[in-house]
C-alpha cells in the first residue's frame, strides 16, 4: 500500500451523499465495514499499490450550518441508510472532519439552493473573489494536513441548467468575466472546479451540474 497522504475535498460536505461517503470511509479506515462491493477489492486490482483507507483526509465546503454528526445520525435513524452503531463509533472522526469544513459559494446557485444557506455565506463576491477564497481554503487544507494531493469532488445539490452557448469556448475569453458579478454565465460548481485547477488539484463532478464540463475549463485543466 502507498503511504501518500491524500485529501478529499467534498463540495456539499454535509449533504446526504457526502455524509454517506464520509461515514463509509471512516468505517473502512477503522475496520468497521468490509470490502463487499468495492471495485478495488476485485482480484484484478491485487497487484496495484493503492492507498490504504487511512491515507485519506476529508474536508470540504458547505453552505448550511448543520453538523456532520447530526446529518449522519439523521441518515441512520430516519432513513436507515447507515447503521446507527457505526455512527456512534466514529463520532470523534466526524467532529474532526467537521472542523475542516468551510463556507462555500452561492454564485449562480439559484433561489432554491440559496434559501438553504446560512446567513454568513458571502453573497456579494465576484466570481473571482469567490474563487480566491475557495483556493485559500484548499491551500490551508493541503498545507495543514501535509497532503501530497487533493481531489475536489462536487456532491452538492444540482444547480439550474446553463445555456452552453453563453459560455466562451476558451479560457482567455472566459477568465475576464470572472471579475464581474453580472454577465458571468457560470455556476458555483464551476468556481470550485476553477479553484481546483488553478492550484493543480484534481476535480470530479459527481452531481449533474455544469462543474468543469466546458471547453474553457478543459483548457485550464490541461
Amino acid at each position: 500500500m502507498s503511504e501518500s497522504k491524500l485529501g478529499i475535498w467534498l463540495v456539499g460536505a454535509r449533504g446526504g451523499v457526502a455524509t454517506t461517503a464520509t461515514v463509509g470511509l471512516c468505517a473502512l479506515a477503522k475496520g468497521l465495514a468490509g470490502g463487499a462491493g468495492l471495485v478495488t477489492h476485485l482480484p484484478r486490482f491485487e497487484g496495484l499499490s493503492l492507498p490504504s483507507w487511512g491515507s485519506f483526509v476529508v474536508g470540504g465546503h458547505e453552505i448550511r450550518g448543520v453538523r456532520l454528526l447530526d446529518e449522519a445520525q439523521r441518515l441512520a435513524n430516519d432513513n436507515r441508510a447507515i447503521a446507527p452503531e457505526v455512527v456512534d463509533r466514529i463520532r470523534d472522526d466526524l467532529d474532526e472532519i467537521d472542523r475542516r469544513i468551510r463556507p462555500g459559494t452561492l454564485f449562480g446557485c439559484g433561489e432554491t439552493i440559496s434559501e438553504l444557506a446560512d446567513a454568513d455565506i458571502p453573497r456579494k463576491e465576484t466570481p473571482r473573489q469567490s474563487i480566491e477564497r475557495l483556493k485559500s481554503d484548499l491551500l490551508e487544507f493541503a498545507e495543514t494536513e501535509g497532503l501530497d494531493h487533493v481531489t475536489v469532488v462536487n456532491v452538492a445539490s444540482t444547480e439550474p441548467r446553463v445555456d452552453a452557448t453563453e459560455i466562451p469556448a476558451t479560457w482567455s475569453k472566459l477568465k475576464p468575466l470572472l471579475e464581474k458579478s453580472e454577465g458571468c454565465p457560470l455556476r458555483a460548481s464551476s468556481l470550485y472546479a476553477i479553484a481546483a485547477f488553478e492550484l493543480g488539484f484534481s476535480h470530479i463532478n459527481f452531481t449533474p451540474s455544469l462543474g468543469s464540463a466546458t471547453p474553457a475549463l478543459d483548457e485550464l485543466a490541461n
